[in-house]
């Protein structure tokens, strides 16, 4: 693809485009300021995305190839590496968009044509147009993509001249609005507020307390503070007043309620101590002592004092009680009239608020119409531009399109997703099992060693220090006569084959609790998954330990352990359970390991019938 693919070469401009326009009608608060309520869309400012949509408007499109005569020139219409015709364009741009890189050639007279541009012209114009706006900075960028490298920087300043002059075309337009506008404006605003001023004098005139009341709010302010009296008064009054009718209660004892009396509570504690006097001179003294009778004398002029005081102060509870109210009332009154005279003024006010809002709101927009007045007139004069080219188009040198290192990397990439895609298939698919963990968790069961692959195993480092065929010290191990290579503890005794075979010796003999297993079974699911290998091997590493081993070949269909023993298979088990043999003739002493060996036989008719027999659990 990246060698087939037409060349495209890409020009680029880059414009700073300001959010305020040279004429802004704020009228302080009575228009909305949309710079201050701007849109987010898409994190990006709607200002900035309104210009980008301007931008690829075919309106702009169809203006750009009006004027500068695109559909009569040869390198729009073909565009290509060795076509002319791109001066008579560029001629027409303004010096701050002549693209970098070309010659510069006489300006021609701007013309407009006249009649519709097709519509397949504007189509291949959208299609080399994009305009983007630069993330996170008030920048729009305008792209052009064509096949011929001076044609992209040509279109690239064209559009954008094209842009700014129908900016300033609007900017003119908006400027005679806004004055003709403000004009009219300003004339109905002086009769506003010369009516609504008017208005207000004349009501003051007529009602002048409701005018004095409406600017300082007298009533409501005595109203206010008479009614915080009034709420404290009631309260006293409350309070003394339920003094009082305790105090009037028949079974109430006015001592008890004013011993917090300094004077009362001091007259009665002097009484109660004459009392006890009293009572404990009463025992020894007659009542005609002079001591008793002086105690006696004592005792009635202080209960007189006493209630003397209590009188007292029951009726001073009742004098502040009837202050209180009397109190509240002249308040409560006063309140009253107060608030009668606030509903006459009520309506009044409203009609006086009303006049008064009227003359503040014509007053605040003429003075806003004023400044706007001034600030649109000095705009005016200054013929400011919110558009500023920030970088002009340069003719492209090396083509956009196609991006060789951006095609390599997609190609490595795509080969890369592919094979992981594919290793990932054939793993979701594979449901051999790998792992001794795995096995252990998919049959329940604990493994006892495990057995590398022999090819790899020799080629291990390990395997490679310690050399195969050489015991410990170097010396070399003869080869066994006729004992096949699979029985590797003796072929291969310092190998980590032999060693993982010497591994799982000890992890049977350990296998059960108490003593050693007696009998051992091989077996497996299927046929050439190391039944073989790994009995001959654990037989004989159990025979180096020392015990003594029979080994007992019962696959009566394939057997294949005469062949790594390097023995006869002419008589064996089969022979001895059809009755054929006794079970000395058929077993074997060997050497080579130092095992005993009952081959399988000859291969019978009726063979699970033989295995399950009772003459071979007898056997057993």
């Amino acid at each position: 693809m990246t060698l087939l693919t037409a060349r495209l070469y890409t020009a680029a401009t880059r414009l700073q485009l300001s959010r305020e326009s040279p004429i802004q009608l704020r009228l302080e608060g009575n228009v909305l300021d949309l710079e201050q309520n701007e849109r987010n869309v898409n994190g990006s400012s709607s200002f900035l995305a309104t210009q980008v949509a301007a931008l690829k408007s075919r309106d702009l499109a169809d203006r750009v190839i009006r004027t500068r005569h695109l559909a009569e020139n040869e390198a729009f219409l073909n565009p290509g590496s060795e076509r002319g015709g791109l001066l008579a364009v560029g001629g027409q741009l303004i010096g701050a968009l002549r693209p970098r890189g070309m010659s510069s050639a006489p300006a021609d007279d701007e013309t407009t044509a006249n009649g519709e541009v097709p519509s397949e012209l504007l189509d291949r114009y959208m299609r080399w147009l994009d305009v983007r706006d630069v993330r996170g900075t008030d920048l729009i960028e305008v792209r052009f993509t064509t096949p011929d490298a001076g044609l992209s920087a040509i279109l690239a300043a064209a559009h954008t001249q094209a842009y700014i002059e129908s900016n300033e075309e609007a900017r003119l337009g908006t400027d005679a609005t806004a004055r003709d506008f403000l004009d009219r404006q300003l004339r109905a605003s002086r009769g506003n507020v010369a009516r609504a001023q008017t208005a207000l004098r004349e009501f003051s005139k007529k009602h002048p307390n409701v005018a004095v009341n409406q600017e300082q709010k007298v009533v409501g302010q005595k109203i206010s503070e008479l009614t915080s009296l009034l709420t404290k008064s009631e309260g006293d009054r409350v309070t003394l007043q339920s003094r009082f009718e305790f105090l009037r209660t028949p079974n109430a004892e006015p001592l008890d309620y004013f011993l917090d009396k300094p004077g009362i509570q001091k007259l009665h504690l002097a009484l109660l101590d004459l009392r006890a006097t009293h009572a404990a001179l009463n025992g020894r003294l007659g009542p005609n002592h002079e001591a008793m009778r002086e105690l006696g004398r004592q005792e009635t002029e202080v209960s007189r004092q006493l209630r003397a005081e209590v009188t007292h102060e029951v009726a001073g509870v009742r004098a502040r009680y009837d202050a209180a109210l009397a109190r509240e009332t002249g308040l409560r009154e006063k309140v009253t009239h107060l608030e009668q005279s606030a509903i006459t003024l009520r309506d009044l006010g409203v009609r006086y608020d009303l006049l008064k809002n009227d003359v503040d709101t014509v007053t605040v927009l003429h003075a806003s119409l004023l400044k706007q007045q001034m600030e649109t007139a000095v705009n005016s004069g200054l013929s400011a531009s919110n558009i500023r080219v920030i970088e002009r188009p340069e003719v492209p040198q090396d083509p956009s399109t196609p991006r060789i290192p951006v095609n390599l990397a997609l190609g490595l990439g795509a080969g890369f997703v592919f094979a992981f895609a594919a290793m990932s298939v054939c793993e979701y698919f594979d449901d051999s099992v790998k792992s001794s963990e795995e096995m252990e968790n998919l049959l329940r069961l604990p493994a006892l060693a495990t057995i590398p692959n022999f090819a790899l195993a020799r080629r291990a480092p390990v395997s490679r220090a310690l050399g195969n065929g050489t015991d410990g010290a170097g010396v070399p191990v003869l080869p066994h006569a006729g004992v096949g290579r699979e029985l590797v503890v003796l072929h291969e005794p310092w190998s980590p084959v032999a060693e993982a075979f010497r591994a799982l010796r000890t992890a049977v003999l350990f296998s059960t609790p108490g003593a050693p297993p007696k009998m051992l079974l091989v077996t497996s699911a299927g046929s050439g998954e190391g039944k073989t290998v790994s009995s001959l091997n654990l037989a004989a590493t159990l025979a180096e330990a020392g015990s003594r081993v029979l080994l007992i070949d019962v696959d009566l269909r394939k057997p294949s352990c005469h062949r790594g023993l390097g023995v006869s298979n002419e008589r064996g088990l089969s022979s001895y359970l059809a009755g054929q043999a006794d079970l000395a003739s058929v077993t074997i002493e060997l050497e080579g390991p130092r095992i005993s060996f009952i081959p399988a036989g000859p291969t019978p008719p009726n063979p699970a019938e033989l295995v399950g027999s009772a003459r071979m659990r007898s056997t057993l």
